[in-house]
Parts: structure tokens; C-alpha cells; sequence
């Protein structure tokens, strides 16, 4: 099995918290990413940019830049700051 998969089993009862601890996780991930903090992969084109979330979408979508936009703007809001 591989390092970087984990299985585990829960309870149903259980799954909403772990949902809601992997959607933290991912808003920390994202946030970090729009700041240049850590490398981002396009969930659309799965590109890798090591340096960060561009600015816009590399291959020219209004969509991914639009998503790119709101989630640069998410991660610089006060409260979102890396401590």
C-alpha cells in the first residue's frame, strides 16, 4: 500500500465530521496555494504549478480564471492568514 493513500473505515455517524475536516484541509491547501505558499494543481487540466496559483488560467479559460480570481481574493481576506 502506498505512503500516501490512507484507507480507513468510519462509522456513517462519523462522515459528516470527516467531510467537513477534508474541506478545511483543502480551503488550507487552496488558500496557501493563492498565496504562493505551496505548489497548486488545476483540478480542470491537472497542470502543476510549482510556484503557486497563476494569476489566470495558462490555457486561456474565463471559467478557471474566474475560479482562480475568487480563490486568490478568499485567501487574502483577514482571517485566512498563515499563522
Amino acid at each position: 500500500m502506498s505512503d500516501l493513500v490512507k484507507v480507513t473505515l468510519i462509522k456513517a455517524v462519523d462522515l459528516p465530521a470527516h467531510i467537513s475536516e477534508m474541506d478545511r484541509a483543502t480551503r488550507e491547501w487552496t488558500d496557501e496555494a493563492a498565496r504562493g505558499e505551496c505548489a497548486w494543481i488545476c483540478s480542470d487540466c491537472c497542470y502543476t504549478f510549482n510556484d503557486g496559483m497563476p494569476d489566470k488560467c495558462e490555457h486561456g479559460l474565463q471559467q478557471c480564471t474566474d475560479i482562480i480570481n475568487r480563490d486568490k481574493l478568499r485567501a487574502m481576506e483577514e482571517g485566512n492568514e498563515k499563522f
